[in-house]
């Protein structure tokens, strides 16, 4: 038996969700249909890594409550992957065979975790509740713990498994962090990475697994790596296939224009397996951060709703906490921006570090330490401020009085 909705949503996380707290904020009448492979309320993937070190309890993961769905009214289709995608007769169909029919469509798939070719019992990812359970049991008793690939799944994990636990990190490129940061913030958390006991294999991978107890692991380098556990943090592969196989237009994400919407009038997409405009380079993008995933699944929203709404581009946006240290990037933060300012703090170890355009204004920052100025930057970015000069970087005092001139 076909189902029918004026709007299904494939994806009950950052952008799904928001796309659906938008919906019914303007509407109530509209029927909407929340598909997911999971089969739970909405959690946030940024905590898990926290969840696994026992840093916060299984609990706190959760964005709702099951009883959210229901009160506003949305049909739910959980743990029933989506597996075809009619666009043309405006079908979904689900594992199972059932089949759903919609006006408006939003994929807001996300993306999987790139795994090894070899499997064993301690190799794991992290993107899935699942994933975070069972990496949570793994972790209890670990007398050492191994990822693979310097990302914001692998070192968050790493700094949240203990002091006593022997932890290493092996990673391909020179540098940690070396697609989050530039090469100035990278050697200072690096030292302080390694303070902390981190055991760091730069310019190396594993070239093979063995073992049973324990894991054994090779490296290029002929170094030899005995432990509990392995975390694969190399990154993630958006979830195309559906979208691909349905003829919508796919590069390495699903194409969307600054509407959110795809090749096919009637189907949109957000989040991390949508590829849309970089704010700042106007380059196509997936920028892969909560926030571009709650913006996008807005603007969607909107426009499936009837509003002409247009996004104006992504930017990156990541704060998170390794190793003691407080850590948030925003917007374009590469060394070939035309100019930058940059202050440190030895005593507190605070750094900022702002990239600014041809124009002086504001592209993108690094801060480490304390980060609370995060969305401030955030803003000044958005608005393309110009830069205040360097007092700036000193502090919130300094920062008010120079936005109070600006303004």
């Amino acid at each position: 038996m076909e189902q029918n909705f004026d709007i299904v949503i494939i994806g009950n996380s950052a952008a799904g969700m928001q796309a659906l707290r938008t919906i019914r904020r303007h509407s109530r009448s509209v029927s909407v249909a929340m598909v997911d492979r999971e089969n739970c309320p909405a959690y946030s993937r940024v905590l898990t890594p926290y969840y696994v070190g026992g840093k916060t309890l299984r609990g706190n993961l959760f964005i709702v409550g099951s009883d959210f769905y229901e009160h506003h009214g949305i049909a739910t289709i959980l743990g029933h992957a989506a597996v075809e995608l009619d666009a043309e007769r405006h079908r979904l169909i689900l594992a199972g065979g059932t089949t759903v029919g919609f006006g408006q469509l939003l994929i807001a798939a996300g993306a999987e975790a790139r795994g090894l070719e070899v499997t064993a019992e301690g190799v794991c990812t992290l993107r899935h509740l699942a994933d975070a359970d069972r990496l949570e049991r793994l972790l209890k008793g670990a007398r050492s713990v191994t990822a693979v690939g310097a990302g914001l799944v692998s070192i968050p994990l790493l700094s949240h498994a203990g002091p006593e636990v022997e932890r290493h990190l092996v990673i391909g490129s020179d540098r940690v962090f070396s697609r989050v940061v530039d090469p100035e913030a990278s050697a200072i958390l690096e030292e302080r990475f390694l303070a902390d006991g981190l055991v760091l294999h730069k310019r190396d991978d594993i070239v093979n697994l063995s073992g049973t107890d324990r894991l054994e692991l090779s490296l290029a380098t002929g170094k030899r790596i005995v432990t509990d556990m392995l975390l694969v943090g190399k990154g993630v592969v958006p979830n195309t296939d559906l979208a691909l196989r349905a003829g919508l237009e796919v590069r390495e994400g699903i194409v969307t224009d600054e509407r959110c919407r795809t090749s096919h009038p009637h189907i949109f997409a957000a989040g991390d397996v949508a590829e849309g405009k970089d704010f700042v380079t106007g380059e196509p993008t997936i920028q892969g951060n909560w926030l571009t995933a709650v913006e996008q699944g807005e603007i969607a929203a909107l426009n499936m709703l009837g509003f002409d709404c247009t996004y104006e581009g992504s930017l990156k946006n990541n704060t998170t906490e390794v190793f003691g240290v407080d850590v948030a990037v925003v917007g374009y933060c590469r060394d070939d921006a035309p100019r930058t300012a940059t202050a440190r703090d030895p005593f507190t170890g605070r750094f900022r570090k702002v990239f600014l355009d041809g124009r002086d204004r504001i592209i993108g920052a690094t801060m480490i330490g304390e980060t609370n100025d995060a969305g401030l930057y955030y803003q000044l970015v958005r608005t393309r401020a110009p830069f205040p000069g360097p007092t700036f970087l000193r502090g919130t005092g300094t920062q008010a009085a120079a936005l109070a001139r600006l303004a």
